[in-house]
């Protein structure tokens, strides 16, 4: 059976090109272009992994979406890997991680990035 790995993004070129190099590495992707639908398809389809982005429909949801997934006894412990383009998008130098209250993520990863460098990250957490 092959692992299971969810990826909430916006960006319907990203999630297309990340689905495609996952299901060629032998995984079962599953995918949500909002919020909303990423919980309910986390909640009713329990992934090994979520890729998650940062900004979607609003700027900070990907945030929300992780607090709600890591509060919920179902979804609580599922690793998630977070995206995130803030810097590039507006300028910023900023420094973002994993926070146990703010940003209950196991790992962080600052578009653009490689199909590799997502993989190496997914084989790490599960």
């Amino acid at each position: 059976m092959s692992q299971k790995i969810l990826l909430i993004d916006d960006d319907t070129d990203l999630v297309e090109m990340n689905r495609a190099f996952l299901v060629n590495n032998g995984y079962d992707v599953l995918v949500a272009y909002n919020g909303a639908e990423g919980l309910t398809k986390a909640q009713a389809e329990k992934p090994d992994l979520i890729v998650l982005d940062v900004m979607m429909t609003d700027v900070g949801e990907g945030f929300e979406v992780a607090r709600e997934l890591k509060s919920d006894e179902s979804t609580g412990s599922i690793p998630i890997i977070m995206l995130t383009s803030v810097n590039q998008e507006h300028g910023f130098s900023l420094t973002i991680g994993p926070d146990e209250v703010w940003n209950p993520v196991d790992e962080f990863i600052e578009k653009p990035f490689g199909p590799k460098e997502l993989m190496r990250k997914i084989q790490e957490m599960i």
